[in-house]
């Protein structure tokens, strides 16, 4: 039988903050920063693999695949599940990984907030 390891707060912290990193590099990020306004160049890449050029589906299962990555709940919830289990049976071996996503997370969280109050003054002057 599996022992769990203890759930506390800051492994929570830690675990959800790399999920969430995680889930927006495959559905958003760009590895070269260019704008690519329909998302990521893993977006875009799956969608020319999951449709025609003409837009119909080129497979049932590459179209699921497809909408799956191309959505940031469906991304988010499997990126949770995996990152989790990896956690929850390596423990150790897991924190060398999430740590510096949870730090990216952090830091993307926090340039978020940095726009948004950044325009919010912007707007009342």
């Amino acid at each position: 039988m599996v022992t769990l390891p203890e759930l506390s707060f800051g492994i929570f912290l830690l675990v959800s903050l790399a999920s969430y990193r995680i889930t927006r590099f495959i559905v958003f990020d760009s590895l070269i920063g260019a704008d690519l306004g329909s998302g990521s160049r893993f977006s875009i890449w799956l969608t020319q693999f999951a449709y025609n050029s003409d837009g119909t589906d080129r497979s049932w299962a590459r179209g699921k695949i497809g909408d799956l990555l191309n959505c940031p709940w469906c991304t988010g919830f499997w990126v949770s599940v995996a990152v989790t289990a990896w956690w929850v049976f390596l423990p150790a071996g897991a924190l060398w990984f999430l740590v510096p996503w949870a730090v990216a997370g952090t830091q993307g969280l926090l340039t978020q907030l940095d726009i948004f109050f950044t325009e919010t003054v912007s707007e009342d002057e």
